[in-house]
């Protein structure tokens, strides 16, 4: 009697056909069928994507982020911090569809097609595309310590690498099967970095070519949004050479200057990256994500969020808006914020340990190369011009130096090796940073978060604690050897209310937007604060360095804490 057959085991493009089907139909009608896939997520359970967001995943430029962590060296600190870029981007996507399908369902006069939906959540997928080793400890401590002039995000190199990414698996023709054209990609990558821009007023001519703290050449008008409502009546711009300032709200005025939508549907530039307030599905995905990965609550709701979100026109334009029952659900938000950054992406070792991998990082710099474009080879700081040399840096970085046989970067790894040992940079203190409001006319330039943020900065406080030093002391200790931080803790917009730019509907009346009052209601008053914190890198500095910082506490009226002594 013959044997049965082997069951003969499923090839990928055999196992997609039992996947859930996405009808479609083509040009001329015809009903056309698309497999999805179906991703088990840890944080947001069973979720569907689209057979082009597969196809973008399944790309090594996407696979890199399994190698990235997402909160970088905290996992040093939470022990379950174990998740990845990954992960994170596959569920701003989902998020991402969620919130485009939730307005289309309930507001069908927005006209929100289908290929608007794709194209927002292709935006969730790829915003991440551009995170270096460790995330923002790449972007936010490394580069700027090597390129002090560099002055950009890991949103414009996550474009960068965008582009790089369909170039280089030819995806442009799936994106047209599912009929994406050039200005559907365009709108993509406007939702990931896009630069709106604003235009002076006509009637206001300013004076010496000074608006607030930022020069203007003559006949510019049209200046690039750096941060919109940075401060309290007042925008972060950029003039055509590229240098930043504070200009006051009256000066200028919007201009729709994004050509991926037109102005009708500028709504859909709020939902992955939300530039007016802050609430949006990156951190909607980021806080549950976060939260659970590293054992703290999140009492935010995205969910319900979900079920009052609507559309609504305001003068600059369509904005996403919400119930105003549901003020204290968003700042549940933005207190979870200000709590993950307190408890552990500003935790005191977390950051000591990312200074130490910042000096590690930047001894090995010249001498750890990757393969770039032509057979290049490029340093890690020269890897951000070359996405071929970028797509190969993820967190294994830290492993090349250590598995090294290059005695050159001995230096590197004699650090490396004192973070696995636990032997860390000791910690000295911290103060808190006082505000000292300052009168300041509408069109001057105002203070920066606090007033003495551009006076105390962690260059000049180094080199004043380190002058406080006497010259024996001087003899141990090196300048270098003080580390200064300064942490800031706040909901998002410094020390402004995001809630503030946040409009609300009524139960009789969900078709006009409108502000709150809040005297009668118990809210925050207070939305930010900062410390300066200082360590020493080498034990023999901790009690000099003690003293001297004390003593420029005590210079600039700053209250002092230090750890108690151990027994």
């Amino acid at each position: 009697m013959a044997e049965p057959a082997a069951k003969k085991l499923k090839t990928g493009a055999e196992l997609a056909e039992d996947d859930a089907p996405v009808d479609e139909s083509d040009s001329k009608g015809v009903r056309v069928l698309h497999q999805t896939k179906v991703f088990n997520d840890s944080v947001h359970g069973h979720i569907e994507l689209h057979p082009l967001l597969v196809k973008i995943i399944d790309t090594p430029e996407f696979q890199r982020l399994r190698f990235i962590k997402q909160l970088g060296m905290c996992y040093f600190v939470y022990p379950g911090a174990s998740h990845n870029r990954f992960e994170h981007s596959i569920g701003v996507s989902h998020l991402a569809g969620e919130l485009a399908r939730s307005l289309q369902l309930k507001q069908p006069k927005l006209k929100i097609t289908k290929e608007d939906i794709l194209c927002v959540e292709i935006a969730g997928l790829c915003h991440d595309l551009g995170h270096g080793p460790f995330s923002h400890l790449f972007d936010q401590l490394f580069i700027p310590r090597i390129l002090p002039d560099y002055d950009e995000q890991h949103e414009k190199l996550s474009v960068d690498m965008f582009d790089h990414m369909l170039e280089k698996n030819n995806l442009k023709k799936e994106f047209e099967k599912h009929k994406l054209d050039g200005t559907d990609i365009t709108f993509i990558k406007e939702q990931i970095v896009g630069d709106r821009e604003m235009k002076l007023v006509s009637t206001f001519t300013p004076e010496q070519g000074i608006v607030g703290g930022l020069a203007i050449s003559n006949g510019e008008k049209e200046l690039k949004i750096v941060k919109k409502n940075y401060k309290e009546g007042y925008h972060m711009l950029r003039n055509n050479q590229g240098e930043k300032g504070l200009v006051p709200t009256a000066l200028v005025e919007d201009i729709w200057s994004y050509e991926g939508r037109e102005v009708k549907k500028s709504f859909l530039y709020e939902i992955v990256a939300n530039k007016r307030n802050g609430i949006d599905v990156d951190k909607w995905d980021y806080f549950a994500r976060d939260s659970l990965y590293l054992g703290i609550s999140n009492p935010f709701d995205w969910r319900r969020f979900l079920k009052f979100a609507r559309v609504l026109d305001e003068h600059d334009g369509k904005q996403i808006c919400t119930r105003d029952k549901e003020i204290n659900n968003l700042y549940d938000m933005f207190h979870t914020r200000y709590t993950l950054h307190r408890r552990a992406y500003q935790h005191r070792v977390n950051k000591i340990l990312e200074a130490m991998l910042v000096d590690a990082l930047c001894a090995a710099d010249d001498h750890l190369v990757f393969e770039g474009k032509n057979g290049e080879d490029c340093k890690m700081s020269e890897a951000i011009n070359d996405m071929e040399a970028y797509s190969k840096m993820t967190d294994h970085v830290m492993w090349d130096i250590l598995s090294s046989r290059n005695k050159e970067l001995k230096k590197a790894k004699d650090i490396i090796h004192r973070i696995m040992k636990r032997d860390l940079y000791l910690y000295v203190g911290q103060t808190q940073l006082k505000k000292k409001p300052e009168e300041v006319s509408p069109t001057q330039t105002p203070p920066d978060e606090a007033s003495q943020e551009l006076l105390i900065n962690e260059d000049n406080a180094r080199r004043e604690i380190y002058n406080k030093l006497t010259k024996r002391q001087k003899e141990d200790v090196e300048e270098n050897d003080i580390v200064i931080q300064i942490a800031s803790f706040n909901y998002g917009m410094g020390e402004r209310d995001p809630v503030k730019h946040v409009k609300f509907y009524s139960k009789n009346n969900p078709n006009k937007a409108d502000e709150i009052s809040r005297d009668s209601m118990s809210l925050p008053r207070e939305f930010s604060e900062r410390f300066l914190r200082i360590c020493t890198k080498e034990k023999v500095g901790q009690v000099p360095v003690r003293e001297a910082f004390n003593e420029w506490c005590t210079t600039k009226g700053f209250s002092p804490t230090f750890p108690e002594a151990s027994s």
